[in-house]
């Protein structure tokens, strides 16, 4: 079955979208909604972005709502009828003192680590975007737009969701229903305590179109799929995340004893694989670079990880340690290429956002 979804989802789910679909990349989503923030100080009228985080999003999915809902998008009732009773049929106990009392079936809510979830869960999420294109369509929200960029009113990954419009009264107001909308037919709930809204500098009265939300107002830079998205270039201090992440994974692996060559693959896959998804959308400091190098070479000579003598410059210097292309020291290269390479792949690509422009 799930087999089967997969083949279809990229017919059924708009570009918008770019969670558990093939050929759809989370990083052509984070860059596209840097680009889309970075004309946020520029003219061009008043512009707003809103960081919507859904209130455990799985657990209170309605079911009747899904199988209707995949009804209409075309499915056949014999498909509905076995993913309902996927979805329906598990049963449930709960835990007291330890000990497993009871067995229940649940009326709402996907499974986690169900392999169906993921797919179902991205096609009541859809609803939401058939919400957004009706009311643009009728004039009540106005997108944004920018050169260059495609005219593009939210993007979804998973439960996160940021949305880009022009913060008129009715816009903000039609905002606040459509999600009151969606929470009457599909259960999702919107948790108000984790979203924010995000004013261009052009915009006056924010604490008061803040209140139409009825979420608080917060300043840029925010960060949306671990990229902090700026009004400029990015600052090392904007950047400050990035090197927090990759001190906390430091300190978890020097209490594991690991040896030399093994602490030299973790900054290899990991640290390595993380700076370079983030080059793919924003232009990394030159310092936050230097930061992250610092950490992982006081990882490997100063932590548990010292096995061999000789100076770290020399070590992390050789060919055959850090690679072409793989390692730490073959980022800086790429500093300047990867967000042009990015969004030349995006651009190129037959499924994303950017497919069409």
């Amino acid at each position: 079955m799930c087999r089967r979804m997969e083949r279809i989802m990229q017919d059924l789910v708009s570009p918008n979208q770019a969670t558990f679909i093939k050929g759809r990349s989370i990083a052509e989503h984070s860059l596209l909604a840097y680009e889309m923030v970075r004309g946020f100080s520029r003219p061009g009228g008043e512009k707003a972005c809103v960081k919507l985080d859904l209130r455990k999003a799985y657990d209170i999915v309605n079911q009747d709502f899904l199988c209707h809902l995949m009804s209409v998008m075309g499915f056949a009732d014999h498909w509905v009828a076995l993913i309902k009773e996927c979805i329906t049929s598990p049963t449930f106990s709960v835990l007291i003192q330890g000990i497993p009392y009871g067995y229940f079936q649940s009326n709402r809510g996907l499974r986690q680590g169900d392999p169906l979830s993921p797919y179902l869960f991205t096609l009541v999420m859809e609803y939401f975007t058939c919400l957004m294109d009706l009311t643009v369509h009728r004039g009540r929200l106005v997108p944004l737009f920018r050169r260059m960029v495609p005219s593009v009113t939210h993007l979804i990954y998973a439960d996160d969701l940021l949305v880009f419009i022009q913060p008129t009264t009715m816009g903000l107001q039609t905002l606040a229903g459509i999600m009151e909308d969606l929470k009457s037919f599909s259960g999702l709930q919107l948790n108000r305590d984790k979203s924010r809204v995000y004013f261009g500098s052009r915009c006056s009265q924010k604490e008061e179109r803040a209140d139409v939300l009825g979420i608080a107002r917060s300043d840029l830079p925010v960060r949306y799929l671990g990229v902090p998205l700026t009004v400029n270039y990015a600052r090392d201090q904007d950047c400050q995340g990035l090197v927090e992440y990759v001190q906390r994974r430091v300190e978890g692996w020097q209490a594991a004893g690991l040896s030399f060559g093994r602490c030299i693959e973790l900054i290899r896959s990991v640290i390595s694989a993380v700076a370079h998804f983030c080059l793919q959308s924003i232009l990394l400091p030159v310092a936050t670079i230097r930061r992250v190098e610092r950490i992982c070479a006081d990882f490997l000579w100063r932590g548990v990880c010292m096995r061999s003598r000789g100076s770290s410059s020399a070590v992390l210097g050789r060919r055959e340690v850090w690679g072409s292309g793989r390692y730490w020291r073959s980022v800086r290269p790429l500093r300047s290429s990867c967000p042009g390479d990015s969004l030349a792949g995006g651009l190129s690509g037959r499924t994303g956002c950017t497919a069409d422009t």
